[in-house]
């Protein structure tokens, strides 16, 4: 075999080994599948995202985004928790944990997180203005981790009702009511809420908005206290 070819060979034969991709290209790759629903090829693309760069927080969320999709709670949870290994504040990560923590049926252990996301660096405050500057190749930015309060507060006030914490609920939920997030949800939960402490005035108040938005639940309960 001539010598020029060996050489050409040994060298296509290492460039095609070698892997020339950078951990944001894995990304934006795994974000296009992640665009048409394909959450199990993403995951491909993100661990070697990860692989390449262990501490990049878009891919671990995201990663962690596409395992909840595929009902790999636990999984997700893994990956919120590396962000905080090195992001311990981080109020999106805290928060995500919470809701999957609430998949599973932990309620108790999602308040913890919720509770704590509350606490963190990144909530907004519903009634505060926040200006967010973006800098020329700024990939990876801190107010990408921000949270309003009040969504938040939406999601602890329903894992509080599931732990049979009432006037916790209430309280959380009607902040969300307050800011119209998630308004027909909220006021079914709230309805629900005010049903199971026996105070059926509140109870008919709030169910009955919820079921003008076709919040089944809330119109099912509201039967239970017309009989």
């Amino acid at each position: 075999m001539p010598k020029n070819l060996i050489y050409i060979l040994t060298i296509s034969l290492l460039l095609s080994s070698c892997d020339f991709k950078t951990a944001e290209d894995y990304y934006d790759l795994a974000y296009e599948l992640e665009e048409q629903g394909k959450y199990k090829e993403a995951i491909v693309f993100l661990d070697k995202a990860i692989e390449k760069k262990p501490y990049l927080k878009p891919a671990l969320l995201n990663r962690g985004a596409d395992k909840s999709a595929l009902n790999d709670y636990r999984g997700a949870i893994k990956d919120y928790e590396l962000i905080l290994n090195y992001d311990s504040d981080n109020t999106l990560a805290l928060m995500n944990i919470g809701n999957n923590y609430k998949r599973l049926k932990d309620y108790k252990k999602s308040v913890e997180f919720y509770t704590e996301a509350l606490n963190s660096k990144g909530v907004i405050k519903s009634d505060s203005i926040y200006l967010v500057i973006n800098f020329p190749n700024d990939w990876d930015k801190e107010s990408d981790y921000y949270v309003r309060k009040h969504e938040i507060e939406f999601e602890r006030g329903i894992s509080y009702v599931y732990l049979n914490e009432y006037a916790n609920g209430i309280k959380d939920l009607e902040q969300a009511i307050k800011y119209n997030y998630e308004l027909p949800d909220a006021l079914s939960w709230t309805g629900e809420a005010y049903y199971e402490l026996n105070d059926t005035l509140n109870a008919r108040k709030f169910l009955t908005e919820a079921s003008k938005y076709g919040i089944i639940d809330a119109k099912e309960l509201l039967e239970k206290i017309d009989k």
